[in-house]
């Protein structure tokens, strides 16, 4: 064996040696970065998220008294989420996973401004306010009334107390025959009848009929008896 030959093997084996150490080295390298990726997805998935709005309610609802009445309150974030519901800034439930209030049949108190707040361990959040109104049509709460007007004076006839919602409605009568507003009878939008300078012919049976479009119930008032008087400075007058 000549000493030339035994150098050359010594470099081969010095150069096969470096290869296998590079390839650990170069192999070593994905490994690393699939544990560092790991560790950020595992980091990413475990952090919690405050609650958050997803869209809401109506700003306004009319709900017919007695029918159901449904309010949601969508919101995301980190489970588990509790809600609570307010009416007119007064809780109504107590805090609970549920994010819808229901109510099965709508009275006229429950009307007002209906609000959610929602929360987990990151925080809390609160809807915007949604007004509900409860559509109803009562009954008139007086009886039937008397008036006397001056002749040649205005006499002003007010319909009776009505409690409704939406407001209703009205339509004059004088002694079963509707009235149609002239230069000389008018209608306010309080629903006051007016009558300028009245006369003898003015004195009768005057009643309302009310109607509320949103329930679809009508209603009509006890009477207002008119009856014209002849001013008494005028009686004089005409005696003497």
């Amino acid at each position: 064996m000549t000493p030339g030959g035994s150098s050359e093997r010594s470099r081969n084996r010095r150069r096969m040696r470096g290869a296998r150490i590079g390839t650990a080295r170069s192999g070593s390298l994905p490994l690393c970065l699939v544990i560092l990726l790991g560790s950020s997805c595992h980091m990413l998935h475990g952090q919690e998220v405050a609650p958050y709005l997803q869209g809401g309610e109506r700003g306004q609802q009319v709900v017919l008294e007695g029918n159901r009445l449904v309010l949601t309150c969508p919101a995301g974030g980190s489970w588990p989420l509790q809600y609570r519901w307010t009416l007119n800034n007064t809780n109504v439930t107590d805090w609970t996973p549920q994010y819808r209030l229901s109510m099965p049949s709508l009275k006229r108190a429950d009307a007002g401004s209906y609000q959610c707040m929602v929360r987990n361990r990151m925080g809390a959040v609160i809807h915007r306010r949604t007004e509900v109104h409860v559509a109803f049509m009562g009954n008139f709460s007086a009886g039937e009334q008397r008036k006397t007007a001056t002749r040649g004076r205005a006499a002003i006839i007010s319909p009776p107390p009505l409690a409704s919602f939406p407001r209703p409605l009205v339509t004059w009568y004088k002694d079963g025959h509707k009235i149609i507003p002239n230069n000389r009878i008018a209608i306010t939008l309080d629903n006051h009848l007016v009558v300028l300078a009245t006369t003898a012919a003015d004195a009768g049976r005057y009643h309302v009929e009310a109607l509320n479009e949103m329930t679809g119930e009508n209603v009509t008032s006890p009477a207002v008896y008119l009856s014209v008087s002849v001013c008494l400075q005028r009686r004089q007058r005409d005696v003497t």
